[in-house]
């Protein structure tokens, strides 16, 4: 097995190696910078660097992905599972201001990914990087003219060899992807992709503490798991995207995705009920087949007019999606008591007949309408409206099916006014539909599909952009969702409310000759509002919410240092409970990055090196989940990185 590894990883060297030497032209990846890319504090993400308070998966104490809020290219996109790629060229959260005039915004924000296009010229990008835990990537891309001005290619593989310290055996796991860019004339723009990932990793391990009780620290570097208790995972994702001008002045956008993800064989480490001393009850779940695959996609027809200073825009759209899930079962083994944080090896067990799996069927087509307006100099202003047609089917095995529908009304409107050619005023109102899941396991109604959510956010600020570049926006939000959980007979079901509301502060750009700052402040105010029935047992503040995040990115690289720059990253997330009752409150958690990066030429190919050290201290804190699983901050790790275009 471990030969085989070997084996495998020399080979993916070696055809990395011979793209890289293969590729004669030039291309960009050198000069990706996140810090200088990013023209807010909300988030974007380049390649493997990620700035600002939000991500796709983090937005105002939500998660966008589980909201469905994914767009590829401004489409919407049903993605079962995010996995890194190089065919996405970035990822721009939109929020507050940059979500007003975004067609059909959605509560907590969008999580936009472009996908990345061949030009005219043959391009190629080859990289190498030491990172975390032992790790070596190698990379490499190549993009390419088939017929000069129509056709064009781009492929790419990425590989990662990783292994922790005390790990039995290292482990692979690759990415790739291609896409085929194909404009036939001037009014068409078509895209086709498709990128995916294999391998084998570590499987996470969750702790649950003893109640009142907070995990020892650990050495966080060395392995713990059992060596046999592999995570294999298979994602593809594929899709088309198009873009025609139909009717002479309206425009045609149209995507169709499919993604699936695959895990044939899954195991689940928990350690429950540990103690100070970090003693532990070791449970081991090997899961039956889990299978995800949805079928989404977006047509929008558009049109733009001008009427003087005023410009019109209008959307009509209908976006949908079919999925299917297949989850649950497995089969669980208690090894008895073991320690956390310590190799503790133990046989695998034969174990009992797997249970067999739960599947469930989501449908939903919404089409809506949509109006942005621009007064220049004066402000914008947008309305939309969106019908919603929900439909859900759960079927556990030897229970009755269970089903949920909705057709609900979605809307939303944005107003933003121009102060002055510096200042902007700016607030919005949208209403959304969203997914509850299931009731959980350990409930009288497991599996039961839970009734979808309606949601609400209104937000409302202020932008102003200093004459030396700098923009700073300041603004407040609050977003309702409905709020699942037991109930005293061990019901899950909606037992109140849950409410968030909170600041926001963005200051972006440079700030003097060579030194550009990114930083970003989001004050979180969480509230249950549980019923009556519940209020004994359930605390006002939900589990693993922090009270405020704070990002701060600064860069500094004068141009008499010909390309060298250094950069620093403060990251704190505030104070939160780690349990429903609010008994265990948790601190907050700081950390320090630092890092330099070089950019040069060598024979006129352009290459940067990149050396960042993380959590610079070794700090150590715990991050919360809401399921109250307690996950260690990532320790101290080095990062090298070199890349070069060709």
């Amino acid at each position: 097995m471990r030969g085989n590894r070997r084996r495998t990883w020399l080979a993916t060297t070696a055809i990395l190696a011979v793209m890289v030497a293969a590729i004669p032209a030039q291309a960009q990846r050198a000069a990706e910078n996140a810090v200088n890319a990013a023209e807010d504090a909300f988030g974007v993400s380049i390649g493997s660097e990620t700035v600002g308070l939000y991500t796709s998966t983090s937005a105002r104490g939500f998660n966008p992905t589980q909201a469905g809020n994914i767009r590829l290219d401004g489409l919407y996109f049903d993605q079962q599972n995010m996995t890194p790629g190089r065919i996405y060229a970035d990822t721009t959260m939109h929020v507050g201001l940059s979500a007003q005039s975004y067609p059909f915004p959605a509560p907590t924000g969008i999580a936009d990914t472009r996908i990345r296009r061949p030009g005219d010229h043959v391009t190629g990008s080859g990289g190498i990087t030491y990172g975390a835990y032992g790790s070596l990537q190698f990379d490499a891309e190549i993009a390419t003219p088939i017929v000069p001005d129509k056709l064009g290619a781009y492929a790419t593989v990425t590989s990662i060899h990783f292994a922790y310290t005390g790990m039995p055996g290292p482990y692979l796991q690759i990415s790739y992807g291609g896409v085929v860019h194909f404009t036939p004339n001037d009014n068409i723009d078509i895209a086709v992709f498709g990128q995916g990932q294999t391998g084998h990793v570590s499987q996470a391990i969750f702790v649950f503490p003893a109640a009142g009780v907070t995990p020892p620290e650990y050495d966080r570097s060395t392995f713990f798991g059992q060596p046999w208790s592999e995570h294999n995972r298979r994602v593809l994702q594929a899709g088309f995207i198009m873009s025609a001008t139909v009717l002479d002045d309206w425009l045609l956008r149209t995507g169709f995705f499919r993604s699936n993800n695959f895990l044939p064989d899954e195991h689940f480490v928990f350690y429950r009920n540990v103690q100070a001393d970090g003693t532990a009850n070791l449970d081991i779940l090997r899961s039956a087949l889990i299978h995800d695959i949805s079928y989404s996609g977006e047509v929008r027809l558009s049109r733009t007019f001008t009427e003087g200073d005023r410009q019109h825009t209008l959307h009509f759209a209908v976006r949908g999606r079919d999925a299917k899930h297949t989850f649950g079962g497995g089969s669980s083994v208690s090894f008895g008591t073991s320690r956390v944080g310590v190799y503790d090896p133990r046989p695998e067990p034969v174990y009992p007949p797997l249970a067999p799996p739960s599947e469930s069927h989501i449908s939903q087509v919404t089409p809506g309408v949509s109006y942005v307006g621009r007064w220049r100099d004066i402000g914008e202003f947008s309305v939309g409206a969106q019908k919603s047609i929900f439909r859900g089917e759960v079927m556990p095995p030897g229970l009755a099916p269970s089903r949920n529908s909705s057709q609900p009304w979605l809307y939303n409107g944005t107003l933003a006014a121009y102060l002055s050619k510096n200042a902007a005023l700016y607030g919005s109102y949208t209403r959304g539909l969203e997914e509850s899941g299931i009731a959980s396991e350990s409930a009288s109604n497991r599996g039961e599909l839970l009734p979808v959510s309606l949601t609400e956010q209104i937000d409302a600020g202020i932008r102003y952009k200093f004459d030396s570049g700098v923009t700073l926006i300041a603004g407040v939000f609050e977003v309702k969702k409905p709020f699942f959980d037991r109930n005293a007979a061990n019901l899950f079901t909606q037992v109140g409310d849950l409410n968030h509301r909170g600041v926001e502060l963005s200051v972006s750009g440079r700030i003097a000759p060579g030194l550009t700052v990114v930083a970003g402040v989001m004050l979180l105010r969480a509230r249950i509002e549980a019923n009556a029935a519940v209020a004994s047992f359930i605390g006002p503040v939900p589990t693993g919410k922090p009270n405020r995040n704070v990002r701060l990115n600064v860069q500094y690289g004068p141009k008499a240092w010909r390309g060298f720059s250094v950069d620093g990253q403060v990251n704190q997330d505030g104070s939160g409970f780690a349990n429903r009752a609010n008994t265990v409150r948790l601190d907050a958690n700081t950390t320090l990055d630092l890092g330099a990066r070089y950019v040069f030429k060598v024979f006129d190919t352009s290459a940067s090196a990149r050396f960042r050290v993380q959590n610079v201290t070794n700090a150590y804190g715990w991050i919360v989940s809401a399921s109250g699983a307690y996950t260690p901050l990532q320790p101290r790790r080095v990062t090298a990185q070199l890349v070069a275009d060709f």
